[in-house]
């Protein structure tokens, strides 16, 4: 003979002893709860409890698929009384709810679900959410996600972070690679012309244009609207590096933590004009390079 299943109770709010229906987790944990509020966010509930029901099948728990660890947060999301949203441990719970908040047609969960799989997990796996949001037709949390995910240098090569995006399409990969490569290229076209610099005194006087020891016969920009101008070798050295670092990882993180520019740090000691202004200087720049590629990252467009 089969052995019997040991059962318990699922905790608090679903051991209310007042229900008037238990669903009974695939491990075993009864969740007591109301046909009412079944019935509310679940056509699918709501048509089972139509059926007719003699008094003995009414104590008959309904056994469900899933295993607690994801009945509990599904019932606790279209729960009228919840205090607190569900906090899952991995991405992939999180998409197993998602999951069954679609197979029984929680329409106010797979809702709030997204909203809550962004908080929890966009800022540690973005590529996951945007896996999730792809599969679950989330649009805005797609978008969101892939802008994120712009931290991740040389996205498209072998890595480990591809978590959560096992089961989408080759196209919703395809479509964040090439967001990603035209992000990349909007970025680094921002350093090949600085025509977007305000033509303030503070940009007129930057030392990158105005050094009278290290400038000779050297390369010229076109800056503002000054026209083209000769820049230093080392201002001209970082524009390339970081464009070139902008390419592969188009965020405001690459021009912080960018070495081109610590290398440029170092170089400038080398000239006594410039070894004084020119750190200032640069980082000035730095913050209006640094607000321009973000402009220009936010041109490009994810398409679906």
């Amino acid at each position: 003979m089969p052995e019997t299943q040991k059962t318990s109770i699922a905790s608090a709010p679903f051991n209310n002893p007042n229900h008037d229906i238990i669903l009974r987790s695939a491990d075993g944990v009864d969740f007591y709860h109301f046909k009412l509020i079944l019935s509310l966010v679940s056509p699918i509930f709501g048509d089972m409890f139509t059926l007719p029901q003699n008094a003995s099948e009414l104590a008959v728990p309904v056994l469900v698929t899933e295993p607690s660890t994801i009945l509990h947060p599904l019932l606790l999301l279209s729960y009228p009384s919840a205090s607190a949203d569900p906090i899952f441990s991995s991405i992939d719970d999180a998409k197993a709810v998602l999951e069954a908040a679609q197979k029984y047609e929680m329409d106010a969960v797979l809702y709030r679900i997204g909203d809550i799989i962004a908080a929890q997990f966009l800022s540690k796996i973005p590529l996951g959410v945007y896996g999730v949001s792809c599969l679950a037709g989330y649009r805005h949390h797609a978008r969101r996600a892939a802008t994120r995910s712009l931290e991740i240098k040389n996205l498209g090569r072998p890595s480990t972070e591809f978590t959560g995006m096992e089961a989408i399409s080759a196209f919703d990969y395809h479509r964040i690679l090439r967001y990603h490569y035209e992000c990349g290229r909007a970025a680094q076209a921002v350093g090949d012309c600085l025509k977007w610099l305000l033509p303030t005194k503070r940009v007129r006087e930057m030392q990158m244009w105005n050094c009278t020891v290290c400038i000779l016969g050297k390369p010229t920009i076109k800056i503002a609207n000054l026209g083209w101008l000769t820049v230093t070798p080392w201002f001209g050295e970082y524009l390339v590096a970081s464009g070139k670092e902008l390419s592969v990882r188009p965020c405001k993180l690459t021009l912080l933590e960018s070495e081109p520019y610590n290398d440029a740090l170092v170089t400038v000691r080398g000239c006594s004009s410039c070894q004084i202004a020119a750190p200032y200087d640069l980082d000035t720049f730095r913050t209006l390079y640094i607000t321009e590629v973000q402009k220009a990252i936010e041109k490009v467009e994810l398409h679906f």
